[in-house]
């Protein structure tokens, strides 16, 4: 017996993918009460569901179904409808119906909702069965939906067809990223999220998961979330519209070897948002990764100082001295360096000894300094010898402090 063709099969298969309806669209045909139409228009606009006393708007209260299979963007629901038939006059017995994506790399099986793969159907005559099946689109490029239908005829003969239906996953979203690393590790990161797709969408939130090395602080949360250039619970995008986003992350602890790539590890990007019926979408992006810094063996910074002091009055400012190696012991010196002219000025010893600093550890001390300008100033001429190895370390950027001429502090 030859094969069966595919259109002498006793069962057809129909696959549609669903998707909301969109509001129907028309275009504004208005005259003066006086024409000749007089209300001809409102008339035969008022037939195609616009709304009366808006017929001028160009949306109405009908909705449309898709009229094509549409476009498909990472990070939302592809979801399909199947529909097997029995078009014969026949019963078709041991009925197996098997649904699988396949991408460029991998092969995803969708599990059955309504039917057991493993249970034997039969379709009577004109009758059908249906199954709705939903899969989370984590890949960019072209997906191919593999139908395989298989049954047993009435003379006993296995028979089985297949059909594919492929269809192109784009890209919802432009994410770009930027980092900005303080002396103290911390680290900024601005995010600019850009729809690229022809509709606008809601973004619902945009969130940074961070790894275990860091600490987050939202900053964004501190927003108005109100206004037109709002970063609030929900920002409206439209067509190629972009939102930008600020983090801050500290580290969970200070960041000494300077080997340890891991740290360059950020986290990751977790960005929902909703289309205009409310479709769902979400993009998660790989492992953010800033360039590592080059750590210097050495790292000042200002545990106490004022924001802001009379000129010509010393003021102390206290420092925590860091040794930033991983396998070397250092034996500082603090040499104050007045040689510059400058308009804040070392008051005290020069080459005070601060003894042996392990890896890792730290050492507070405290100098005084002179103000003899006024104005906003960096702190600078700070000078570390390590005796040990006979190298110098110079911190030109210690700090800010202003200086004011009044009596009274004017903050």
């Amino acid at each position: 017996m030859e094969p069966l063709r595919d259109r002498e099969h006793l069962l057809t298969l129909k696959v549609m993918r669903l998707t909301k309806p969109a509001l129907q669209f028309h275009v504004p045909i208005t005259c003066e009460d006086h024409d000749l139409p007089e209300d001809t228009f409102k008339k035969s606009f008022n037939a195609l569901g616009v709304v009366d006393g808006l017929e001028a708007f160009s949306l109405g209260e009908m909705l449309t179904l898709p009229q094509s299979f549409g476009n498909i963007f990472l990070g939302e629901t592809f979801t399909s409808y199947i529909n097997v038939q029995n078009d014969s006059n026949v019963v078709a017995k041991d009925i197996q119906i098997k649904l699988n994506i396949q991408t460029e790399a991998l092969r995803h099986p969708l599990p059955l909702n309504s039917m057991d793969e493993n249970k034997d159907l039969s379709l009577p005559p004109s009758e059908n069965v249906n199954e709705i099946v939903s899969y989370d689109v984590k890949e960019l490029g072209i997906h191919v939906l593999g139908c395989s239908v298989s049954y047993t005829s009435p003379s006993g003969e296995k028979l089985h067809f297949k059909k594919f239906f492929k269809f192109q996953v784009l890209k919802p979203l432009e994410v770009k990223t930027k980092f900005f690393v303080t002396e103290d590790d911390e680290v900024y990161i601005e995010a600019q999220v850009e729809n690229i797709t022809p509709n606008p969408m809601y973004l619902n939130s945009v969130k940074l998961d961070p790894s275990s090395f860091y600490y987050l602080d939202d900053i964004n949360k501190s927003l108005p979330e109100s206004g037109p250039n709002s970063n609030g619970k929900i920002s409206y995008l439209r067509p190629m519209d972009v939102r930008q986003y600020l983090f801050r992350l500290t580290p969970v602890s200070p960041i000494v070897d300077k080997s340890d790539k891991s740290a360059c590890d950020v986290g990751k990007l977790d960005i929902h948002w909703l289309t205009s019926f409310g479709e769902k979408g979400r993009l998660q992006t790989s492992q953010l990764q800033r360039m590592p810094r080059d750590l210097n063996d050495l790292r000042i910074t200002c545990i106490e100082l004022s924001d802001a002091v009379p000129i010509e009055k010393l003021f102390m400012v206290k420092l925590a001295v860091v040794n930033l190696t991983s396998d070397r012991i250092m034996n500082l010196r603090l040499i104050l360096d007045n040689s510059k002219v400058q308009p804040l000025l070392w008051v005290g010893h020069s080459g005070q000894e601060l003894g042996e600093l392990k890896p890792g550890q730290s050492v507070e001390v405290s100098v005084c300094i002179l103000p003899v300008c006024p104005g906003l100033h960096v702190i600078s001429g700070l000078q570390l010898l390590d005796t040990f190895k006979s190298k110098m370390y110079a911190f030109d950027k210690v700090g800010q402090i202003f200086v004011y001429t009044m009596e009274e502090s004017p903050f």
